[in-house]
């Protein structure tokens, strides 16, 4: 629902609950966070993830995977996805990625955003990606197919020193690529 679907008394609700995420006081901030689940909408991602980056007590922090892990409503993969991709966030992406793989919206169409991911961290983010994308309800889109090849060929043709088991991983998703490639019926770029 756009912000603007809103009627007067829900926009109240919601800028209160708000009010309540932003203060020091942790019994208003989980409250807040238990009520967006009812409440909220994809407009109160970014603040609920500014105060999760600023920091949360750890019940709080579950409250907010949680509620993430919850989400039914497909406006909000967009603004969970900017989140994902904020440079500022960067302490945030692994537990946003088992938040993804828990729930029941489909982030397929941005399997590059996640091979990227993988690529670019440690062991434990690569296993992550590979959990989440195995968990893909539905065949991620050609085009993500193919650019996610391209990362992972550009990847292994580096000389740099690499992390083994982080490698064994990522050879893992690109045969699970490969797979991806034959049920859309597209060429395979990485194994050729």
């Amino acid at each position: 629902m756009s912000k603007s679907n809103l009627n007067k008394q829900e926009k109240l609700k919601i800028h209160t609950l708000l009010s309540d995420l932003q203060s020091k006081d942790e019994l208003k901030i989980a409250s807040a966070i238990k009520a967006f689940a009812v409440h909220g909408h994809a407009s109160v991602i970014e603040p609920i993830i500014e105060v999760w980056r600023s920091g949360l007590s750890k019940e709080n922090e579950a409250l907010v995977i949680d509620l993430f892990q919850n989400l039914k409503d497909t406006s909000a993969i967009e603004p969970l996805m900017e989140a994902f991709n904020e440079p500022a966030n960067t302490s945030l992406r692994r537990k946003l990625a088992t938040a993804f793989w828990n729930s029941k919206l489909d982030f397929s169409d941005y399997l590059a955003d996640f091979v990227l991911f993988g690529i670019e961290g440690d062991f434990l983010d690569v296993l992550e990606v590979i959990t989440l994308i195995e968990n893909f309800e539905t065949v991620a889109p050609e085009s993500a197919i193919l650019e996610s090849q391209l990362l992972l060929t550009e990847y292994f043709g580096q000389t740099a020193s690499r992390d083994d088991q982080k490698d064994a991983i990522l050879t893992d998703l690109a045969m699970l690529l490969k797979d991806f490639s034959e049920l859309e019926g597209t060429d395979d770029l990485f194994l050729e």
